[in-house]
């Protein structure tokens, strides 16, 4: 009920680019390509009957409003510290265990080239391997034109539609360690494929 306030406040709305797939009851390990802190609060409509929690940074909760989302109910990693980031991966397979999905932005952090992907880490897949979850892609397309975080707090934000793709679930029972790398790869490719081809025709229609 809260992100849907503040997004209607600020004018943003929501489109499924394609019809989403049905979700089962099933935790997920949830990856979406980062681009905007907006893209924390939009997860609530994304996702609005899916119980999840955030994986993201401590510095999260800094922000006056993303912090509403983040202080009680997920989990922060303070990333100079190796077992902060330990702690929460214990934290996040008690919660899978509890029926709790899982999200993490597997860049890391919004990149500097947005919406151009950053290489993904390995964490979200290997606790999707380790648990025997499945990975949800989701490509958020345009966060980056609506709530721009460079400058940190006097950056471009502006009304419009927040244009996103849920992606069919990528089954991970009976893989191991060695499927780390081509799941991490499969995964990109399918978020990435649509962010490309939207930006190559956003380029396309400006040039024209």
């Amino acid at each position: 009920m809260t992100s849907r306030i503040i997004l209607t406040l600020d004018f943003i709305g929501l489109s499924h680019v394609q019809k989403p797939p049905i979700l089962d009851d099933t935790p997920y390990v949830i990856c979406a390509n980062h681009a905007s802190y907006l893209d924390v609060i939009l997860m609530y409509r994304i996702l609005p009957k899916k119980r999840f929690l955030f994986i993201g940074k401590a510095e999260l909760l800094k922000w006056p409003i993303i912090n509403i989302f983040f202080k009680k109910v997920d989990i922060a990693v303070n990333r100079e510290k190796r077992s902060s980031g330990m702690r929460s991966i214990i934290r996040a397979k008690q919660e899978i265990q509890n029926g709790w999905s899982i999200v993490i932005f597997p860049e890391g952090g919004i990149p500097i080239n947005a919406p151009k992907l950053d290489h993904f880490k390995n964490g979200a897949f290997k606790l999707a391997i380790d648990e025997q979850i499945p990975v949800l892609p989701i490509t958020i397309i345009n966060n980056w034109k609506l709530f721009n975080t460079d400058p940190l707090l006097t950056g471009m934000a502006r009304p419009g539609i927040a244009r996103v793709i849920v992606h069919e679930p990528i089954p991970t029972e009976g893989m191991n360690k060695k499927d780390l790398i081509p799941l991490r790869q499969r995964t990109f490719e399918t978020i990435n494929e649509p962010l490309v081809a939207y930006n190559k025709a956003l380029q396309d229609e400006n040039n024209g």
